[in-house]
């Protein structure tokens, strides 16, 4: 017997140590949860960087595609119909869960002339002049409106804002009337400024990748000042974890010290979370409160992070009201899903960012880091680096001009 439990206990050494050999140090240990995280996998519970801290990887090495729902509704709708063999679309049983209602868009182009302008109100309101859907015109001069099903019937005027200029016309709805154009007089006062602010999830779930989007947002943050070298940047920073966990939410308010809210940002680290559910209705609502400049500038929230609010009435409606005033306040949100989300959440992060003007970012496999990364339902669309993908689009949204999708095996990272 001491013989046969001498060789057993040689055999598992020895295993234990091929196995651990076999591991690459940069492997990440998943939870027992396929792509998530628990306390377990804490990282520098205080908040001040863990065993993690250390690797600081290069920027350029995240891979991801960006999909543009407002750009290809007609692709959007199609998620919901039921083909021919009677299966219903991929999103239809998300509808019914309720909350969000995006199968009607009324998109709004606001000119002076053959002169765009940005920064105008826009409202969809009823026969008593209450609001039904408000949203901001982008640097593109459009605004997208999202009147839910019940309410489409109840619009009657279509009413558009600029500094003391108003015009209000007769409007009612219909699939062929949903592009409309509006001539006010008025004259563009974008201002040179950018508001950016960060908005990222810092639960255990994203330990596998927290170090690489730290490194690529530091770089998207320097490229952006470079680029837009006569533009003013104010950036803020807010990071979140769940109820229960050391903090919900961890915020920097918006400063033009750049070099101090990277600092903030490199000691930030992933721990806490332990379910799939995390705070993000809390954080979203605290990060359209902050303290946004009221002028017509580029107003851009990026939301980095991998579950999906609490499913429970006050969690979710906290969620769609914050998306919603967001969409009022002209605060564009791009979503940037990482390793681990479900379609569920996917279908949540899409309407976050088609109700407020925005655009949907999501991380590939191509990079070869990180967890399994969900395949998006979308059509076809070009991979990029991450960092250069960002950049593109925080400067497409505050130019006004597109840019080209470059793939990242041509890009110079």
């Amino acid at each position: 017997m001491r013989k046969f439990l001498l060789s057993l206990t040689i055999v598992f050494v020895a295993c234990f140590f091929i196995g651990c050999a076999a591991r690459s140090p940069g492997d990440y240990s998943p939870s027992p949860y396929p792509g998530r995280g628990d306390k377990d996998t804490a990282i520098g519970e205080n908040g001040q960087g863990g065993s993690n801290e250390n690797h600081q990887p290069a920027p350029g090495q995240l891979t991801a595609s960006e999909w543009s729902d407002l750009e290809n509704y007609g692709f959007y709708l199609s998620l919901f119909e039921t083909n021919q063999d009677d299966k219903k679309g991929i999103f239809a049983n998300y509808f019914m869960k309720g909350y969000f209602d995006t199968l009607n868009m009324v998109d709004v182009t606001v000119k002076n002339g053959e002169n765009i302008v940005t920064g105008a109100v826009v409202r969809l309101l009823d026969g008593s002049d209450n609001i039904i859907y408000q949203g901001v015109t982008n640097a593109f001069g459009t605004a997208y409106l999202f009147p839910r099903e019940n309410q489409l019937e109840l619009i009657e005027k279509v009413t558009v804002i600029h500094g003391e200029e108003s015009v209000t016309l007769d409007y009612v709805y219909s699939e062929d009337n949903a592009s409309l154009e509006i001539d006010i007089e008025t004259v563009d006062d974008k201002k040179e400024v950018i508001e950016i602010m960060f908005v990222i999830d810092t639960t255990g779930s994203m330990g596998d990748e927290i170090a690489y989007l730290k490194a690529e947002i530091d770089n998207v943050i320097s490229r952006v000042k470079a680029t837009l070298t006569n533009t003013s940047i104010r950036l803020a920073l807010l990071f979140y974890r769940d109820t229960g966990d050391q903090y919900v939410t961890r915020y920097f308010d918006f400063s033009t010290d750049i070099q101090a809210q990277k600092k903030n940002l490199a000691r930030q680290s992933a721990s806490g979370g332990g379910d799939f559910e995390e705070a993000v209705d809390v954080a979203l609502s605290e990060a359209v409160a902050k303290d946004w400049s009221t002028e017509n500038s580029t107003k851009l929230i990026i939301h980095v992070l991998d579950a999906p609010p609490h499913y429970t009435q006050i969690n979710m409606t906290r969620y769609f009201d914050a998306i919603y005033q967001a969409s009022q306040k002209g605060i564009r949100m791009i979503p940037v899903a990482s390793s681990g989300i479900d379609k569920y959440t996917e279908y949540l992060l899409r309407n976050e960012a088609m109700m407020t003007g925005g655009t949907y970012v999501f991380l590939t496999d191509d990079s070869g880091i990180g967890n399994d990364h969900l395949e998006a339902s979308v059509g076809e669309t070009v991979v990029e680096y991450l960092n250069l993908l960002l950049v593109r689009v925080i400067t497409e949204y505050h130019t006004g001009v597109k840019l080209e999708k470059v793939p990242y095996y041509n890009q110079d990272k």
